[in-house]
């Protein structure tokens, strides 16, 4: 299993065991989904994905994923501070499933020392 968790000053991402599918973006009415798994409470940025969606949906509807913008906006915050710029490969698909529990098992709290 392989984790990957990066942390940009508001914008929190994790890419967990199903890949970059932006299933941290799904909400749940009864609270289970990933996003309101403990690790993830300190997110931000989703209204900002939204807006991003929103003008992405309508220009070009349907083809381009959630997923892609987290991933494409993840690369150009960190260009934006400084750091470096990569090709994003696109591409990906939107995930359907969104779990608290596994997020929960698998995502490091932000207290952890992943070093």
């Amino acid at each position: 299993m392989r984790v990957y968790y990066v942390k940009i000053d508001e914008l929190t991402l994790s890419i967990l065991i199903q890949g970059c599918d932006g299933s941290i973006l799904l909400n749940s009415t009864n609270k289970q989904a990933e996003k309101d798994a403990p690790p993830n409470l300190t997110v931000r940025g989703f209204d900002f994905i939204d807006r991003i969606k929103s003008l992405v949906e309508a220009e070009c509807p349907g083809v381009v994923s959630c997923a892609d913008i987290i991933a494409l906006s993840a690369r150009d915050s960190i260009a934006a501070t400084g750091g470096p710029y990569w090709k994003v490969p696109t591409g990906r698909r939107d995930g359907v499933i969104s779990n608290l529990v596994e997020a929960r098992n698998n995502i490091p709290a932000p207290f952890h020392n992943i070093t």
